[in-house]
């Protein structure tokens, strides 16, 4: 992990806002850029219109002076922030943060983002920078998992008016129409070794859903991730993972492997895959740890 703190004070922040991200999406931006003005900075606004909106990140990429900002913040959920790291590339060492108003804000929970608008605002003029290592679903880029199987097929079947109204009470019509399917058996390589899943996710850090711990020993700043491979055979097994992955108990069942890795091929057709929350193509797909990295502002200087 590379910690990079000039200990200077951020004054200029160009924020790029997802206003139909997540339930919080009216009040919490504006708050925290009233809060940074307050304490003196100076905030340029870009508008992107929808999660994986590409309008305003080529925008960035193409017509915005990066080098005359201390940092780009992100206001959205974690396909806003994915979007923006692709935009900012690794072209500039500009670092990105972030005010989580999308609907799981994954990857705020990882680095412990506070809730509040001024300590958001404190965090993002003065928190400490890192390295987030990040990974490759083929050419796609993700930062914290990438799903094939069910929740990929949850993501694909996700209304997304209703996730913009309602948050993570969307899920819950996909959630139950992937549990009445019996989980079907597909193959996957690990590291070259060759498995069977009824679902596999790349864990890039340790935090799955909002707060529910699937990786544990998984962190971000680290080249590499665990892939948890769930292997249930009946609906009653795919609950029981379920609902050890709520309580933390998923790595007891036998039904569940953990494994450190750096490479996973998902080798057998159409199966549906996401990354951080977003659809992607379905497979044959390859995930590689070998990705791009983040430079991040968190509250911490350990991730």
């Amino acid at each position: 992990m590379t910690i990079m703190n000039t200990g200077l004070v951020r004054r200029r922040f160009l924020l790029l806002h997802n206003p139909v991200a997540g339930v919080r999406r009216r009040t919490l931006a504006r708050r925290v850029a009233s809060e940074l003005e307050r304490r003196g900075a100076e905030i340029v606004m870009l508008r992107s219109w929808g999660v994986a909106a590409r309008a305003a990140p080529e925008a960035i990429a193409r017509d915005v002076q990066l080098e005359s900002f201390d940092a780009v913040i992100a206001a959205g959920g974690d396909g806003t922030v994915r979007a923006l790291a692709m935009a900012v590339g690794e072209r500039t060492p500009i670092p990105i943060g972030i005010i989580p108003t999308g609907t799981g804000n994954v990857l705020a929970n990882e680095i412990g983002m506070p809730k509040k608008a001024s300590d958001i605002a404190e965090v993002l003029m003065r928190g400490p920078v890192v390295e987030v290592a990040g990974a490759f679903a083929d050419s796609e880029a993700f930062f914290l998992m990438a799903g094939a199987g069910f929740d990929g097929e949850v993501v694909a079947g996700l209304n997304q008016k209703l996730k913009r109204r309602f948050g993570k009470l969307a899920y819950t019509l996909p959630i139950l129409r992937s549990m009445m399917k019996r989980p079907t058996p597909f193959a996957v390589m690990v590291d070259g070794k060759e498995l069977e899943a009824t679902w596999i996710v790349a864990a890039n850090g340790r935090n799955y859903a909002g707060t529910f711990v699937l990786a544990p020993q998984a962190r971000l700043s680290v080249r590499g991730f665990d892939a948890i491979v769930f292997n249930a055979r009946t609906r009653r097994g795919r609950l029981l993972e379920l609902l050890a992955i709520v309580t933390g108990l998923h790595t007891r069942l036998a039904s569940v492997t953990v494994v450190p890795c750096h490479d996973i091929a998902v080798t057998a057709p159409g199966v549906p895959v996401q990354i951080d929350g977003d659809p992607m193509t379905d497979s044959p797909i390859t995930i590689t740890s070998r990705g791009p990295r983040l430079r991040l502002i968190g509250p911490r200087a350990q991730l």
